[in-house]
């Protein structure tokens, strides 16, 4: 699956979609591709550094409370 412009998105929303690739016996990938050299802002950046993080399986509830956190 390759996401154009995942700054776009909610951590919710990106943890979803990267969770829908990748079930059964093939392997698969999420790509999250950026413009190049775009500046994103620091709450993408945030987002983006979450979902690098908690790339594990079971990781959904330590994702849903470091969105908590961003969104305040």
């Amino acid at each position: 699956m390759v996401v154009l412009r995942p700054d776009l998105f909610g951590l919710a929303q990106l943890h979803q979609l990267r969770g829908r690739v990748g079930r059964g016996a093939a392997q698969a990938y999420c790509h999250l591709l950026t413009r190049p050299g775009a500046d994103l802002p620091e709450a993408a950046l945030r987002r983006l550094g979450t979902l690098r993080a908690l790339d594990r399986l079971g990781a959904g509830f330590a994702v849903s409370a470091t969105d908590l956190d961003l969104r305040g």
